[in-house]
């Protein structure tokens, strides 16, 4: 089995009966063989750093309003509409998963990379984050603030520098590959073209969005067999399949 390869719990995991961004959804991706779960954060209007995905409450829990407007006491009323969950803190998850498994922190608002990267580093877990995002900006002001982390960039509804960028506008390859070192995209865009130019540059090629597929093995081992570095699964019951197929 390939020793760096990425098995990531996208959002813990997207399953019928476990809530995304929940506490569950971390545990059994890691019980399942995760070496990284990967989690969206939001500010609250108070400043609470929380897990979701959404700009609002209404697709994942029983509650309603913007994340923005709302404060975290207000949002702790809501619960996740399946298992009925609270909406995690991001440094609750922290702690509790600390030394167990590592993060992918997905950055879903401006301006709150400082915040998290502070949080990061004063509970001693830079070595075991990668800090995620559509903002290329965003993004290279992260590596100012501190060179030796890793940044990965999703660039599938990437702000700044899309993936029709990407391909047409070559020059700009040199700023973006000293600034990340991975590229995340969604699994029915990748082309070997986008996987070349990635280990040209030496730079780690992640996918994810399995959720829609019948045959999400077939697919994650076609893009493996490629030269994907990383699968951000949905399923947890995947990630020993693919394990063991890495084995034979």
């Amino acid at each position: 089995m390939k020793e760096d390869f990425l098995f990531i719990g996208h959002r813990g995991c997207r399953t019928e009966f476990i809530d995304e961004n929940t506490v569950n959804a971390f545990q059994m991706a890691l019980e399942y063989g995760a070496n990284y779960i990967e989690f969206d954060v939001r500010k609250t209007k108070d400043g609470s750093l929380i897990i979701i995905h959404d700009q609002t409450l209404e697709r994942t829990t029983q509650g309603s309003g913007s994340i923005k407007n709302l404060l975290y006491s207000e949002i702790i009323n809501f619960k996740t509409e399946k298992t009925r969950q609270k909406i995690p803190l991001l440094p609750e998850v922290l702690e509790k998963f600390k030394g167990k498994i590592k993060f992918m922190i997905e950055l879903k608002d401006r301006n709150i990379q400082g915040m998290v990267l502070d949080l990061v580093e004063r509970k001693n877990l830079v070595n075991d984050c990668i800090f995620s995002g559509r903002y290329l900006s965003d993004l290279y002001l992260l590596r100012e603030l501190k060179s030796n982390i890793k940044i990965c960039y999703n660039i599938t509804k990437g702000h700044e520098f899309n993936l029709e960028k990407f391909f047409t506008s070559k020059d700009q390859h040199e700023m973006l590959f000293h600034n990340i070192d991975m590229i995340s995209l969604r699994s029915d865009l990748i082309t070997e073209d986008f996987l070349n130019i990635c280990h040209k540059n030496n730079a780690l090629a992640l996918s994810w969005d399995f959720y829609k597929y019948d045959n999400s093995i077939y697919i994650i081992k076609e893009l493996i067999r490629k030269g994907i570095g990383g699968i951000l699964f949905d399923n947890y019951k995947n990630i020993p399949v693919i394990q063991d197929w890495l084995k034979r």
